[in-house]
């Protein structure tokens, strides 16, 4: 099946993941100038099962508060109102796409961990570059959705292109090309913007691959591009045998970053992705 056709299947799909309306209505609620985090907290409390991950996640060491968070209004507050709009995003889209078998050689538990380690870098390279750390985390989480779109509803052209990396040693994104001449960043910003995600964040899932295209946020595009080959080469990635690939000289340029700079906050970064671990663990 050629790209064309992966779209016009896509359009026909009835059961396409949605996002719990919670996520919609956190977003609509922030937009507004005098939102209260009383008002927030009543939202979030409609879904339970969010609610119950969100105090979960926020009594973790992932935001190491030094005391326990026992209501939802109490983690509005300490989250600030975007931290908790970003946290109900993650939980969202994780519990949207957590369902489903899976095709041979595709390890959920693998693909989250990669997506949730490429959350944590991208945010602590958002704080080293004076970028909001918590837009970098959740974009380093979202940036491989179309991936999950393939599992979900094309196994056998993503059998195909497992199959290729193992006989070409390319790395995913150029098998992909060379199987159905589309990518999974195509796909996941199909479905991003069905989801009405933020358009950086759309921007992000489409060219994580190719920084040089991005418009509306090239520097968050450059760090996510950056944290998600930086986790690859960590070797936290749900394809083991894929070909790790160079980053974009156009994203160091465009963050005024070197890989000798990578280099000095290795020992730091690891210990960010460390956490990776726990915080799937929160929020699966």
């Amino acid at each position: 099946m050629n790209w064309e056709n992966l779209i016009v299947n896509l359009e026909c799909v009835d059961t396409l993941p949605t996002l719990p309306t919670v996520f919609t209505k956190v977003s609509e609620l922030i937009a507004k100038p005098n939102v209260t985090a009383k008002q927030l907290a009543e939202v979030i409390q409609t879904d339970q099962a969010i609610s119950m991950k969100l105090l979960k996640i926020v009594n973790s060491p992932f935001f190491g508060f030094s005391r326990k968070i026992m209501t939802v209004q109490d983690a509005v507050v300490l989250l600030g109102f975007n931290a908790t709009r970003n946290t109900v995003m993650s939980i969202s889209i994780f519990r949207a796409l957590n369902n489903g078998s899976t095709a041979s050689g595709f390890n959920m538990k693998d693909f989250w961990k990669h997506s949730i380690a490429t959350g944590m870098i991208a945010r602590y390279l958002a704080r080293k570059l004076h970028v909001d750390a918590e837009k970098a985390f959740s974009a380093g989480i979202v940036h491989d959705i179309g991936k999950i779109i393939l599992q979900q509803y094309f196994q056998e052209e993503l059998e195909k292109v497992l199959e290729v990396i193992n006989d070409k040693n390319i790395s995913f994104y150029e098998s992909e090309l060379q199987v159905y001449r589309g990518t999974h960043c195509d796909l996941g910003s199909y479905l991003a913007d069905k989801w009405n995600l933020p358009i950086p964040l759309i921007e992000v899932i489409d060219l994580h691959h190719t920084p040089g295209e991005a418009t509306e946020d090239p520097r968050l595009v450059s760090i996510v591009h950056i944290a998600n080959l930086l986790c690859k080469g960590m070797g936290i990635d749900f394809v083991a045998s894929s070909k790790k690939q160079d980053v974009d000289p156009y994203a160091f340029a465009r963050l005024d970053l070197s890989a000798a700079d990578i280099e000095q906050w290795l020992e730091e970064i690891q210990a960010e992705v460390d956490q990776a671990e726990e915080m799937f663990n929160n929020i699966q």
